[in-house]
């Protein structure tokens, strides 16, 4: 007999309701008749039914937009479908708001088998990969560039979290930590906007990526004292051509969570990683990792935008999220000779003039999306 599953919630809006399944990330919108439908799923019924289609992967512009995953204003929802008993209970358990029995349901969590996988859920990244590909047609890489900064990539975006939140964060941590004569290895340096602002501190400034195009838009870009190359990060004698003790201060954002949840079958080599970024360390210097939050990236937001709140769905298991909690991370670097010297979490500031929308705002204000983590040596 078809059952909800306890991972059902429901929310009011405007005189209808939103069926939102927190684990699946999955909804649809429902009148009074469709609700009291699913007070009594043991009784068989020949009705029909309203429905709207309000679930959509509301990522589709930035990674930092709302990851909550239905549209909120019914006056933005498409228009109602009315359907026959038998199609709109075949509608909910597409969407995973009722199910026929717990194995066939709890099956669906699984990694995507393909790029053509609308059976299980996978966890964001594959999700992500699957709408650019197939619904916009669009490459990951050139997208990842375009949800995070201006158009012509020479500035954050201000409508996201990134510009709001990370930007103003990282302008006043590397003023603290670099400055004329300091030297700095940003890994993972994508276009090399955030190596080009440690340059614009002072420091020479070397910004390493493995995507080749990134690398020459960044060698295009380059600070009088910044310069870039294409390594292949986390394989065996990529960082080879860096002097041992020669940097004062490594840098890594958005990008070590790919050694926890990898994008493919096989994650990085975490502990080669570590092995060369202390290698060319100086005695005294710095790793600095800034990482979407392991508990709050990705959870939704939820509430009124000026009194928000969320529910926290996973925590040790990462189903949906990509990003690891922050005692895994932790305890994977601490554990290959390096020390904690500095832990933040970042939130918006009341003095930040950002240019999100309101919900944003008040999120972001509250939960903190990235972490910054720095060690040293042991």
């Amino acid at each position: 007999m078809p059952f909800v599953p306890k991972d059902v919630v429901f929310f009011p809006e405007s005189g209808r309701w939103v069926a939102y399944n927190v684990f699946a990330r999955t909804a649809v919108g429902l009148d009074a008749s469709g609700l009291e439908r699913l007070s009594r799923l043991d009784e068989s019924a020949s009705g029909s039914y309203k429905i709207w289609d309000v679930e959509w992967f509301s990522n589709e512009e930035c990674s930092l937009f709302d990851p909550t995953g239905y549209r909120r204003e019914p006056a933005k929802w498409p228009k109602e479908r009315l359907l026959p008993e038998a199609e709109f209970m075949a509608e909910l358990k597409k969407h995973a708001i009722i199910a026929d029995d717990e194995a066939s349901y709890l099956a669906r969590f699984a990694p995507k088998r393909n790029l053509a996988d609308r059976e299980r859920f996978g966890n964001f990244h594959q999700r992500l990969g699957q709408h650019l590909l197939l619904e916009r047609r669009e490459k990951p890489a050139e997208w990842w560039l375009k949800q995070k900064f201006t158009a012509d990539q020479g500035g954050v975006r201000k409508d996201t979290l990134y510009g709001a939140v990370q930007l103003p964060f990282l302008r006043t941590y590397f003023s603290e930590v670099l400055g004329p004569g300091s030297t700095a290895l940003d890994i993972g340096c994508g276009n090399g906007f955030y190596a080009n602002l440690m340059a614009e501190r002072g420091a020479e400034v070397l910004g390493v990526d493995p995507n080749e195009e990134y690398v020459a838009f960044a060698g295009s870009r380059a600070r009088k004292n910044a310069r870039f190359r294409r390594a292949a990060v986390g394989e065996p004698g990529a960082l080879d051509f860096v002097a041992s003790g020669s940097i004062d201060f490594v840098y890594m954002s958005d990008a070590l969570l790919f050694y926890f949840i990898p994008l493919g079958p096989k994650a990085p080599d975490l502990d080669l990683l570590l092995r060369e970024i202390a290698r060319v360390l100086k005695p005294g210097g710095r790793f600095a990792s800034l990482e979407p939050h392991g508990v709050f990236y990705l959870s939704p937001w939820l509430g009124a935008p000026e009194r928000p709140f969320t529910i926290v769905s996973e925590y040790r298991d990462k189903k949906f999220g990509t990003a690891p909690n922050p005692g895994r991370l932790l305890n994977a670097v601490l554990s290959r000779g390096f020390a904690l010297s500095r832990a933040e979490e970042l939130y918006l500031s009341e003095t930040d003039a950002a240019e999100c929308d309101a919900r944003a705002k008040g999120f972001a204000a509250q939960f903190p999306i990235w972490h910054l983590f720095e060690f040293r040596k042991a």
